[in-house]
């Protein structure tokens, strides 16, 4: 009897590590599959950048609607976060419970982008380092979101979140662009980081018979430091290099042949340019790779220059009306009430449905409705 309970555990104990192994082996392929980026058919892909987020886990309605507006007009296929996705200042984030704040907070920001089926990659920013919640472990949090590409590659190069993805060609065939993300931590991209880029560009070079494979660099603070600029010159693939940081810029700042592009803060949380708020639009073409094409998506391009917009942005926006005083604020913002809901009315065109889901996507809530 003795040896059949053992012969029946050490089946169970095998059955067990099999159907580990299978379920590793499955998730391992569904991962694989959902981090394969490729050109459409016709040639394209686009990326939406958003950086400056800077909230927490009760973030501005303003901030979920804009990602969400700026997602379906742009329909990327694939979205980047280029830091400070997180406003680590702010009392939200004080006392316990911090893990679930943090998560909170991201979802808040990942969520609409999961929704719609689109892959996600993210640089992390100075704010994103000052919490209690470590990088690495905010990338765990985001892993467990279906198609993050955030990967770090550990403790041997400094900061979090040193990776690139591939972007095959329409045919399947061939890697046919790369982006990289670097980690910039508190000012700039470190000697070792440098060192790792060059590497990792040296093997896709030798993979793509010896010539360098076109590409674009995503990280949070503009690269200033010489080494890193000029090696993106002299290995002869990065083209451009996309950042945030500044909150207010929105140029290109060219150096050593390298475009340097500035994104203004996605956010609504912190300090900014107001309704000119934006995110930003990078589209790359098959057919030529060695440039690009971009354009912002403003708050108020996507949203309208009309008095729903204004409340909303007196209301859901810390700066709006900064200087004045509570009674100050009180009295805009009951002035405001009545043009927009006058002009809410105007849009729903007497649907008192269309009405309420207006209001209810005024205040963030996530509502996909038919025939609304």
């Amino acid at each position: 009897m003795m040896r059949i309970g053992k012969k029946i555990t050490a089946l169970a104990v095998s059955a067990a590590v099999l159907l580990s192994v299978f379920a590793a082996c499955l998730q391992v392929f569904a991962q694989s599959s959902a981090e394969t980026l490729r050109f459409g058919a016709d040639g394209s892909f686009t990326i939406l950048q958003f950086t400056d987020t800077q909230d927490t886990q009760n973030p501005s309605p303003n901030l979920v609607n804009f990602i969400r507006k700026a997602l379906d007009e742009a329909k990327p296929d694939l979205v980047v976060f280029t830091g400070d996705q997180l406003k680590n200042y702010d009392s939200d984030f004080e006392g316990p419970g911090v893990q679930w704040k943090v998560k909170k907070a991201l979802d808040a920001i990942i969520a609409p982008v999961v929704k719609r089926g689109i892959p996600f990659a993210v640089a992390f920013g100075n704010h994103d380092s000052c919490l209690d919640v470590t990088l690495e472990q905010q990338v765990a949090m985001m892993r467990q979101y279906k198609g993050c590409l955030v990967v770090d590659e550990g403790p041997s190069v400094s900061g979090c979140g040193n990776y690139n993805v591939p972007i095959l060609s329409s045919d399947g065939t061939r890697t046919a662009f790369n982006l990289y993300f670097l980690d910039s931590g508190q000012s700039a991209v470190l000697p070792d980081q440098i060192a790792w880029y060059v590497s990792k560009s040296n093997e896709l070079k030798e993979s793509n018979a010896g010539v360098p494979v076109p590409s674009i660099e995503f990280q949070h603070i503009v690269p200033f430091n010489y080494d890193l600029v000029s090696a993106f010159a002299a290995q002869g693939d990065v083209i451009a290099s996309f950042c945030g940081h500044n909150h207010y810029r929105s140029d290109n700042d060219p150096w050593l042949g390298i475009d340097r592009v500035y994104t203004p803060t996605s956010g609504f949380n912190a300090f900014g340019p107001g309704k000119e708020s934006a995110a930003r639009v990078i589209e790359l073409n098959e057919s030529d790779t060695t440039g690009y094409s971009t354009r912002l998506l403003t708050f108020i391009g996507l949203f309208g220059d009309n008095p729903l917009t204004d409340l909303r942005y007196m209301c859901f926006t810390l700066w709006s009306m900064e200087g004045d005083n509570a009674l100050t604020k009180t009295m805009k913002i009951m002035a405001g009430i009545m043009p927009a809901m006058l002009y809410g009315m105007e849009l729903a065109g007497g649907n008192l449905a269309r009405f309420l889901y207006i209001l209810m996507e005024f205040f963030g809530a996530d509502i996909t409705v038919n025939g609304l």
